[in-house]
């Protein structure tokens, strides 16, 4: 069982930050176009840049472009499509001609999967998705169809996440995202701390704890996270509380 976030201790000056975007720095919308940074975040991440020398990235199952739109014009990287989009400072995005292949033989099947079922589909560079947020009682099916279609498709995975399901490449994710940033010249030394909301964060949180670090989820619902937040609100007010401290 996690133990509450008042039990970390933190220094920012030791610790390298990855944070998922929706439901994590910003509530989650039933429109996800409509998802916005409050002042007090913004506020917040760009004193953790200061305080950690840029150890900080943002690490989100949204397109890269999507996300550093929401995050603009704060100048803090991105990691996108759970984890196959990388930030130009960290090299550029990812290409494996396979996975890419198997995406656009997956694309067909779902479009029409997502048309009968009148449910939006999202195309992402590294991954389809298929949103049942305003017709959640297509969530069972959805699931299903996207779990066959993968296991149809080598190379691919699904992903069930908070009223979304995806296809997605199978080789990566937010796991192998952070564990490869930690290599960087930002996070060298530093013991790496993952927080997120959703089941695709469970990836990262296994990999931060396997490299010493914690994992903090936000919210309720089972995890492997070591620390937990009750509210994405409750988070915020202890992550300014921690900045405060540290200026």
């Amino acid at each position: 069982m996690p133990s509450d976030l008042a039990n970390l201790t933190i220094e920012p000056s030791f610790h390298g930050f990855f944070f998922d975007l929706d439901g994590t720095l910003a509530p989650i919308s039933d429109d996800p176009s409509a998802v916005a940074l409050s002042e007090g975040i913004r506020q917040s991440l760009a004193t953790l840049i200061n305080l950690t020398n840029g150890a900080v990235v943002v690490l989100t199952g949204r397109g890269f472009m999507d996300a550093s739109k929401i995050l603009a014009p704060l100048d803090v990287p991105v990691v996108g499509s759970h984890g196959w989009e990388y930030d130009h400072r960290f090299g550029g995005s990812g290409s494996h001609p396979l996975s890419s292949n198997a995406l656009h033989q997956a694309l067909s099947p779902l479009e029409t999967f997502a048309a009968e079922a009148k449910l939006k589909l999202e195309q992402k560079p590294g991954s389809i998705a298929i949103h049942y947020r305003h017709a959640p009682e297509q969530g069972e099916i959805a699931r299903q169809t996207v779990e066959n279609v993968a296991n149809q498709m080598p190379g691919l995975r699904a992903i069930h996440g908070k009223m979304v399901s995806e296809i997605a490449i199978a080789s990566v994710n937010k796991g192998t995202a952070l564990a490869h940033l930690m290599h960087r010249p930002e996070f060298a030394g530093r013991i790496p701390i993952m927080i997120g909301d959703d089941v695709t964060d469970e990836d990262g949180f296994e990999a931060a704890q396997r490299l010493g670090g914690s994992g903090i989820k936000i919210g309720a619902g089972p995890t492997q996270a070591m620390y937990r937040a009750q509210t994405i609100g409750s988070f915020h007010q202890w992550l300014a509380h921690l900045l405060a401290k540290g200026k």
